[in-house]
């Protein structure tokens, strides 16, 4: 018989997308799928929407539940998974047909316990914004370490949405999404289970479409957001990722923090100029072992300069350096 995928869809306030992201599942060439659609308390229709698409499809569970963030949501669809595999989708996006199959073959073939396929990021017009693929190749676990900061890098590591899972290893490894993490949480999860993965796939298909919506959080400024760092840094710090551990933890820190601050500091149409120095100087101050970030030629420039901020105390090079970057996309334009 063939194996179960059960695919997750956590859902908040996506009433506009909802259908044509769980069609795109159902039309899926593979059929021995469980559909878990999680209403993570959503206040549009979403949690109707997904009542009535239970009863026209047996093979869809819906679970109810409070508002609790994304990895709270995930975790409840996880919870009542019963498949051989595992698929996390947002539920704004859509996959293509074919997905679901070539995974499933693909991790049959090479025994793999995670298998991490291409996508693609399209605006709501339906136009390609960006293309992220990679050869078909696997790796052992400790080829995987070593690959590890590259892989971050490039952008196939830190999502959960462009993999597959075995889920008899997600069990025994008995990690679940932290809610706790406010951005990147997929990262940290992902992290965290690489300890238990013995091989990791790669495939050369282009099988998700991520929607950049106008209105997503990426876009938005939101001080809020900033309080979550002092908790993010501990956690990939308490992370073991052996060999790759310093230089990872330096990487991820520095991007972190970086992306923190141009998107909710230097972003925000709210804060004068004088102001947004002071937030970025107090926000680096938050930081916990910043004392271990160091420069690293590797790393692309403007983390380079954000680490020369830090280690002058001078927040103006950052500052200037992003406000530069702002203005030539401008131009460009």
């Amino acid at each position: 018989m063939k194996e179960v995928v059960s695919i997750i869809l956590p859902i908040y306030n996506v009433e506009n997308y909802l259908e044509k992201c769980v069609k795109s599942v159902q039309n899926q060439t593979y059929e021995n799928l469980e559909i878990i659609l999680v209403d993570d308390g959503a206040t549009d229709s979403c949690g109707q929407i997904c009542d009535r698409l239970e009863e026209e499809d047996n093979r869809i569970k819906v679970v109810h539940k409070k508002n609790g963030g994304l990895a709270s949501a995930r975790n409840a669809g996880y919870q009542v998974a019963t498949g051989d595999y595992v698929m996390y989708i947002d539920s704004d996006d859509t996959v293509k047909k074919e997905l679901v199959e070539v995974c499933v073959k693909k991790a049959n073939s090479e025994n793999s316990d995670v298998v991490i396929y291409g996508y693609e990021k399209v605006d709501e017009q339906g136009n390609i914004l960006e293309t992220c693929a990679w050869e078909n190749v696997s790796y052992t676990h400790m080829q995987m370490v070593n690959k590890l900061y590259d892989a971050i890098i490039e952008m196939s590591f830190g999502y959960a949405w462009n993999k597959m899972y075995r889920k008899s290893i997600l069990d025994k490894s008995e990690i679940l999404g932290d809610a706790k993490v406010i951005d990147r949480e997929d990262l940290v999860y992902n992290m965290e289970l690489l300890k238990y993965w013995n091989k990791i796939t790669y495939i050369d298909y282009v099988g998700y479409e991520y929607l950049q919506r106008s209105t997503s959080l990426l876009h938005n400024s939101n001080l809020a957001r900033l309080n979550g760092i002092e908790y993010f840094v501990n956690r990939v710090h308490n992370v073991d990722i052996e060999e790759a551990g310093k230089k990872v933890f330096n990487m991820v820190v520095l991007h972190y923090l970086a992306d923190a601050i141009i998107k909710n500091i230097i972003w925000n149409a709210d804060l004068s100029t004088k102001e947004k120095k002071k937030l970025m100087k107090e926000t680096i101050n938050r930081c916990p072992y910043k004392e271990e970030l160091y420069l690293d030629t590797d790393n692309p420039k403007h983390l380079g300069q954000l680490f020369r901020s830090i280690d002058t105390g001078r927040m103006k090079y950052f500052y200037y350096y992003v406000r530069l970057g702002d203005l030539k996309r401008k131009i460009v334009k």
